[in-house]
């Protein structure tokens, strides 16, 4: 059973005139990641999980795993999903790498954190040493991780013969109706150039497979996921309920502050920062056909 205690003590507004007052905190680190890094978000991100979980059918992850001895999850964040791989494979030794130190919760003991930048870390850290890992999972390093086919490809030498890696992320655009709306999104166009200057890839869930395959992957295997603004879903496809009510309340307040951090350096006014902020609240708003894209990809090492 996949729903752990959320220990939310306020929920984010989907208004900035009406957000909680707060400062947020951000991971002291040399990587791109965006986004903060202090409790709300830390709530945020655990009730996004569960959303998720909810939307998969509780599919936590989607590759097919065999007596794994070693399980690497890139970018664990609150470690919700660490902590739910070290339950489901209990003679697995998992490891959780972050870029911040993990939440102190309780958790398997077959479970270890480790800090730093993944890159960084394979081949050097002792626990992570080329074809050491029999499966590497990642989810939404989309506003964080640089040099996709890099990474795919670091990950790749990570696995034994036959190890997998599972990616699962968005596709940072919207849709209408199953015809994508964002074309004109104006934030969201400004974002795409401050990603290309920074090596950051706002397409990736869809691209991952074309990363993999650059990297030997075999047996590649994709699933795209509806993922409602809003629960309009939900009596069709109940599963989307709750992942639908927190896109509604949390994206636009999301957007609002990764759109200063993006473009920091950018050569915008801060006046332009403000005006292109304001606009995600309206253009990620819960409504009647608003979906995101998200996909999951796996793929075997042969």
């Amino acid at each position: 059973m996949y729903s752990p205690k959320v220990n939310s003590t306020v929920k984010p507004s989907s208004d900035p005139n009406h957000s909680p007052i707060r400062t947020p905190t951000y991971h002291k680190t040399d990587a791109k990641y965006i986004l903060p890094n202090d409790v709300i978000e830390y709530d945020r991100l655990e009730d996004q999980a569960i959303g998720l979980a909810e939307m998969m059918h509780n599919n936590i992850i989607h590759a097919r795993l065999v007596s794994p001895q070693q399980i690497v999850d890139v970018g664990c964040g609150t470690g919700i999903v660490t902590r739910y791989l070290g339950d489901t494979y209990s003679t697995a030794k998992v490891y959780g790498i972050d870029i911040s130190p993990v939440p102190d919760r309780q958790r398997p003991s077959n479970v270890e954190y480790i800090l730093g930048d993944v890159r960084n870390l394979i081949n050097n850290d002792e626990h992570l040493a080329f074809g050491s890992t029999d499966f590497v999972f990642s989810r939404l390093l989309v506003l964080g991780m640089t040099d996709w086919p890099g990474y795919v490809r670091d990950m790749a030498s990570l696995l034994r013969p036959g190890g997998q890696l599972e990616a699962q992320d968005f596709v940072v655009e919207g849709y209408l109706y199953g015809d994508c709306c964002s074309v004109d999104w104006e934030w969201l166009n400004a974002l795409k150039f401050a990603a290309k200057q920074n090596d950051l890839d706002l397409q990736c869930g869809r691209n991952i497979k074309g990363y993999m395959e650059m990297a030997g992957l075999v047996d590649i295997k994709v699933r795209e996921y509806r993922l409602p603004l809003g629960t309009w879903l939900a009596e069709e496809n109940p599963e989307t309920r709750r992942i639908g009510e927190h896109a509604a309340r949390e994206y636009g307040m999301l957007y609002y502050n990764a759109v200063p951090k993006m473009l920091q350096d950018m050569g915008y006014a801060e006046e332009k920062i403000e005006d292109l902020r304001s606009m995600t609240f309206k253009d990620l708003a819960g409504r009647e056909g608003a979906e995101l894209k998200f996909y999951v990809t796996v793929g075997r090492k042969p």
